[in-house]
């Protein structure tokens, strides 16, 4: 997998999932695979909604974040245009968290994804989600992509390192594409 802010992502910006400038953000950072994205938050106090437990809103955004970054490898940014999330068990404040999301169908001017949020001690998935992205118009993509990668080859760099692993494995799963 690839390590986002390692190959040159610029988090240092106010999104509230992944910005670094964001004092209340969540300061997220992710790995990506091919049609994959993933990433372990701890939640705190802050994110409390009931007493000890993690508010539902937290790991919504949580989800919509990390499936939005599974998409963007391929040069494609989305919008969410909707997200479903199912709540399983109560989440604990403190307790580490594995977030992962996924492509599950490409269209022209639509993605699918679904993702999970799981407990990394023992695995148990405690929401999971499905959401589609719309396709974000080319010029908005090129200005965002400049904005984000702080150097113009940061995201041409993390596309080429999920490509390298991906024929490093023989290739795997076909492209999601319809």
């Amino acid at each position: 997998m690839a390590r986002l802010s390692d190959l040159g992502v610029d988090f240092q910006h106010w999104c509230f999932a992944c910005g670094r400038l964001n004092d209340a953000g969540l300061h997220l950072d992710f790995d990506v695979s091919r049609d994959r994205a993933e990433t372990r938050f701890t939640p705190q106090r802050g994110h409390e909604g009931y007493d000890g437990t993690v508010h539902g809103g937290i790991l919504t955004a949580l989800l919509d974040e990390t499936m939005g970054w599974a998409i963007f490898h391929q040069g494609i940014w989305g919008v969410t245009a909707r997200i479903a999330v199912t709540f399983r068990q109560p989440v604990k404040v403190g307790e580490e968290l594995r977030v992962v999301g996924e492509v599950a169908r490409m269209r022209s001017r639509a993605i699918e994804t679904r993702g999970t949020v799981s407990r990394t001690s023992d695995g148990v998935v405690l929401a999971e989600a499905d959401a589609t992205f719309l396709v974000m118009p080319e010029q908005r993509r090129r200005e965002l992509e400049q904005r984000y990668s702080g150097t113009d080859e940061a995201f041409a760099r993390v596309r080429e390192a999920v490509e390298r692993e991906h024929a490093d494995r023989g290739g795997g799963r076909e492209h999601l594409r319809t």
